[in-house]
């Protein structure tokens, strides 16, 4: 039977399975990855994972979401309220994220690649592209830009962006 964890411990055992997924990715690739690595490494018993992923590939997607959004407040640490950052400023940002636990990218194989490919649905993830449209859309919702004038006007990608999702019934 599985052990009852209180909310505290739920989301402490949750941040250190995400912990544990940056490091063993490092250390070992997100194919050799295992669940039973995981929760060894965290102090749980292998079902107890399931508790809060329902597979490799979901919890997966989930630490490259934490990577993702501790990326952004990195970068908005950086611009410190600015809109932009000069390319000195970029290469230096560009230079901590690549040292920090949050390159994912950095240590994966070409096995972990296929890996990926074969079992990871939401190919999102790994398209730049993609990437910039929902940073983009991110940005926009956020901040509430009025994109009427881009829709107006073709200026290649952002407009096709900016119409995409008026189709999907997004607000823009």
């Amino acid at each position: 039977m599985p052990t009852a964890f209180t909310d505290e411990e739920l989301e402490h055992i949750r941040s250190a399975l995400i912990q544990a997924g940056i490091r063993l990715s490092k250390e070992l690739g997100l194919q050799k990855m295992s669940v039973e690595k995981l929760t060894a490494a965290v102090g749980i018993a292998k079902g107890s994972f399931y508790m809060f992923f329902g597979s490799k590939e979901d919890f997966i997607l989930e630490v490259a979401e934490y990577t993702g959004a501790q990326t952004q407040k990195m970068l908005l640490s950086r611009l410190n309220g600015r809109r932009k950052m000069s390319a000195h400023e970029f290469m230096e940002f560009f230079s901590e994220y690549l040292h920090s636990d949050f390159d994912l990218m950095n240590g994966l194989t070409v096995e972990d690649f296929f890996w990926l490919k074969k079992h990871i649905k939401k190919q999102v993830l790994f398209d730049p592209d993609e990437q910039i449209k929902t940073a983009l859309f991110q940005y926009i919702e956020r901040n509430n830009v009025d994109c009427s004038a881009f829709i107006k006007d073709d200026r290649g990608w952002f407009a096709d962006f900016l119409e995409e999702e008026k189709e999907r019934g997004t607000q823009v």
